[in-house]
């Protein structure tokens, strides 16, 4: 068997964490250009190659080559000092720097009527993706995403905590794939509550979403929804905040979040548009 040597380029300091437990791991998802790993107490981590891009639980290597050529399916994970071996694959984590994956969400808060402006025009680019994709279009969850959206306005999470979780519940685990549409929708949603509240609040808002969510959905979708609450989010969403707080062109960082997944961040910008323009009480 040869041995396949490459180099992380950047991980996060929760995949770093993950790095230094003496928990096993096994192969979760193998893709193309992403391996999901997931360790004895249930925490995912992705390598990723470069198109992908850092997230949250990310580790980044410098090189790109398919990996189901030379990894298999069941292939063994096994971790080093130097970082891990998958299969024929030893990735070197020892130059890796440190990605963190959290926007400026705080200084976003503070400017939000500068930007609130776009949402218009942000709108109008989702209704355009979704044209373009046709039948695998989300679109047909559309009058499902608003009708929760309503009845999260009408609630208010002070008032009735319980009638939050009823409305999650509809769309925890709603539609198909790894990460289904509903679960996305909620990831953008987290994200408006980061956008449009202070830091302390979003904390138990976002803890009612996640922990309402999370039981009902698939591992993965889990780890993005976990992610989401914390405020962490993939480098458009970074390069989206950072274009709306410089008054920068943020249409280009839109297009990579619009092209993320096949529906995944058409999906997750439909549930951030949506709840910045209908915020909840």
């Amino acid at each position: 068997m040869t041995i396949i040597q490459v180099t992380a380029e950047n991980f996060t300091p929760r995949v770093q964490r993950w790095l230094q437990k003496s928990q096993t791991a096994k192969l979760l998802h193998l893709f193309d250009q992403v391996i999901n790993l997931i360790d004895a107490d249930g925490e995912i981590i992705s390598v990723v190659q470069p198109k992908i891009r850092p997230g949250p639980f990310s580790l980044l290597i410098g090189e790109e080559r398919p990996f189901p050529t030379h990894i298999a399916p069941f292939a063994p994970v096994t971790k080093t000092e130097a970082g891990l071996i998958i299969g024929p694959v030893e990735i070197d984590c020892r130059p890796a720097e440190l990605w963190h994956p959290v926007p400026e969400w705080l200084q976003l808060h503070g400017q939000k009527e500068q930007w609130l402006g776009n949402l218009a025009e942000m709108q109008t680019a989702v209704n355009k993706h979704l044209d373009s994709l046709g039948v695998i279009s989300p679109a047909n969850f559309t009058a499902r995403f608003e009708d929760i959206i309503a009845e999260l306005r009408a609630v208010g999470f002070a008032a009735d905590p319980a009638a939050w979780q009823t409305a999650v519940t509809k769309l925890a685990g709603f539609g198909p794939g790894f990460t289904p549409a509903g679960d996305d929708f909620l990831v953008g949603f987290l994200y408006s509550l980061w956008a449009t509240r202070r830091a302390d609040d979003v904390v138990e808002l976002a803890k009612v979403v996640v922990e309402t969510a999370v039981p009902r959905t698939t591992q993965l979708s889990a780890a993005w929804l976990q992610a989401a609450g914390r405020g962490e989010a993939v480098e458009p969403w970074h390069e989206l905040v950072a274009a709306l707080l410089n008054q920068a062109n943020w249409q280009m960082p839109l297009a990579k979040i619009l092209h993320t997944g096949a529906t995944s961040g058409v999906a997750a910008v439909m549930g951030f548009v949506t709840a910045v323009a209908h915020p909840a009480r």
